[in-house]
């Protein structure tokens, strides 16, 4: 995207954005592509964060070859953007890469989830939302779908049996469709008028909710949804009201939204680094942030301590956790850190240690959505540095 106009074979496009070498530019400048509604900061109560920097760009781990490598050298082979280490709530390192300045919102992709889950969480603590209760109950359009008897548990831990395969990749059927119904991706003739919760009610039913993990992007939009009728407010405006501000967040931050407003609230929030450190920090002192109680302790406990091994084992659970978990929107590791984890396509973290009191956030633009072993090396990654503070 260099030049005005850049050259039409460096044009980044609607079609384009999320393929490399394009998404090195897209993922730190999605609102000019995708229509987006702002989630405002407060300018009057910014949390500060103290520094104790340390250099870790020479601290070194064994990868998944088994072979020696510098954390610097790492980052920057796997398509880094930004990589920031927070120990006891001070910034330890915070670096930039790819252009990426210390103002501009990154695309978190599902890391989004996790965001969107603590909101539902600080509706749960207020009596706006039951996880026990039927979905439909709060959404009757869904009544004739797949998320018919389903709870809002069975949405925050993705136990829903629903026919939707996940196939990053693939470029037809479903998940086609649902970027274009979001406006992730230019429309075909299948779905040209179509909005993405009218997509959503259309979902088929795929054996039974509760039994096992099956990771469905969808649910986390309809998640979004759920908040928005139960608290009658758009879900931007909200997350800005009862986390951003309160927060303390340094910088406004943006999800994308559809033809009708529908906000992608699975994959579409953007936000700075530091921002995203904060909001890790936030769990950290379990819910606390900028002197004051944003999300209830109680939820947090419940995230880090009741998932369903059951269910994970029996589902589509992760190679690299295999003793691991899923709740609220969150990825348990397992690990003798008590870690669990944020984690959004082609390289985004957000890895929370408690027994280390350490956060470390990660917003990359690598070639492919997923990558195991470049997944098994960044906890590799993790561990090293939570290990070395």
């Amino acid at each position: 995207m260099r030049g005005s106009p850049p050259e039409e074979k460096n044009q980044v496009t609607l079609e384009n954005w999320r393929t490399p070498p394009f998404n090195r530019w897209a993922f730190h400048h999605v609102r000019e592509l995708i229509p987006t509604a702002c989630i405002s900061r407060s300018a009057d109560s910014v949390w500060s964060l103290d520094y104790q920097t340390r250099d870790l760009m020479d601290l070194m781990f064994t990868d998944h070859e088994n072979k020696s490598v510098k954390v610097g050298q790492f980052l920057r082979s796997s398509q880094t953007d930004g990589f920031i280490v927070l120990h006891q709530g001070r910034i330890v390192t915070e670096c930039y890469f790819n252009d990426l300045k210390q103002s501009q919102p990154h695309i978190l992709m599902s890391i989004s989830k996790s965001l969107t889950a603590t909101l539902a969480g600080i509706l749960v603590s207020r009596g706006l939302l039951d996880p026990a209760r039927s979905v439909s109950t709060l959404i009757p359009e869904v009544t004739d779908s797949a998320f018919a008897e389903c709870t809002l548990q069975h949405i925050l831990d993705m136990t829903v049996g629903v026919d939707f395969d996940e196939d990053y990749l693939a470029n037809e059927g479903l998940i086609t469709a649902y970027r274009e119904v979001s406006g992730w991706k230019p429309p075909t003739a299948q779905t040209i008028g179509g909005d993405l919760r009218s997509w959503l009610v259309e979902l088929k039913k795929s054996g039974h909710h509760g039994g096992q993990f099956h990771y469905v992007s969808p649910c986390t939009d309809l998640l979004g949804w759920v908040i928005e009728r139960a608290s009658g407010s758009a879900f931007h405006e909200l997350f800005s009201e009862l986390v951003w501000q309160p927060m303390g967040a340094e910088f406004d931050a943006y999800v994308t939204v559809d033809k009708l407003g529908a906000p992608r609230t699975a994959g579409g929030l953007c936000v700075t680094l530091r921002d995203l450190a904060r909001f890790g920090q936030m769990w950290l002192n379990n819910g606390q942030a900028n002197g004051k109680e944003i999300v209830p302790r109680q939820w947090i406990h419940d995230t880090t301590t009741h998932f369903d091994r059951c269910a994970w084992k029996a589902g589509d659970s992760l190679e690299f956790l295999p003793d691991g978990g899923y709740r609220n929107k969150w990825w348990i590791t397992g690990n003798d850190m008590e870690a669990y984890t944020g984690i959004g396509v082609y390289g985004q973290w957000l890895y929370i240690a408690p027994r280390a009191q350490t956060v470390i956030a990660v917003l990359a633009s690598q070639p492919l959505p997923v990558d195991d072993n470049l997944s098994s090396d960044s906890m590799r990654c993790f561990e090293a540095v939570t290990k070395a503070l």
